[in-house]
């Protein structure tokens, strides 16, 4: 059944303030765990010269976060987007929602993989975590697209934020040169 279009509006609005809120707190909320992300990692870290190890684990991670995690975070958000503003298509959102489950959940089970020095363990569990919400953003995602119920797309909205916030933690420790939008 198509949205009227009343409710794409109000959609779109809960879209737009979701969107203005998170900006204001993940730039407010950065701010106050990095240095909480500081405080727990070595000395070393908090001047932000890792090990030779570290480097190594960093540098292994990195491929699965840049090439896989990034852009699909991004494709999973422009997906409830797309479905409230443009395209009501519950079963193009169901597909596009489950191959990104799918991209998370191979990108948790690659990460798993990883030899992690024993001062990066905290971060590594906070990376594992960000993708737990990813996984689970993605599945409660696919619930819009089996009832059509827009709360999902904002609790879903709601872990993807968690996660991002996760995500700009960790980067700052592991690679603090990298790109950050504002």
């Amino acid at each position: 059944m198509p949205l009227s279009r009343s409710q794409v509006l109000v959609a779109s609005a809960v879209v737009v303030v979701l969107g203005a809120v998170i900006v204001l707190e993940t730039k407010r909320e950065l701010t106050t765990q990095a240095a909480s992300a500081s405080a727990t990692t070595s000395d070393n870290m908090a001047e932000n010269r890792l090990s030779a190890e570290e480097e190594a684990y960093a540098g292994a991670l990195w491929p699965i976060h840049s090439g896989v995690v990034e852009t699909s975070a991004v494709e999973l958000t422009f997906a409830g987007v797309d479905y409230v503003t443009q395209s009501p298509d519950r079963e193009r959102l169901g597909e596009r929602v489950l191959k990104l489950n799918g991209v998370f959940r191979a990108a948790a089970a690659e990460a798993q993989t990883l030899a992690v020095p024993r001062s990066m363990q905290r971060v590594h569990d906070r990376y594992m975590e960000a993708l737990s919400l990813y996984v689970n953003a993605s599945a409660e995602m696919r619930k819009t697209a089996d009832d059509g119920g827009l709360d999902h797309l904002l609790e879903a909205q709601s872990m993807s934020q968690r996660a991002a916030e996760d995500l700009l933690i960790v980067g700052d420790v592991l690679w603090p040169g990298e790109h950050k939008p504002n």
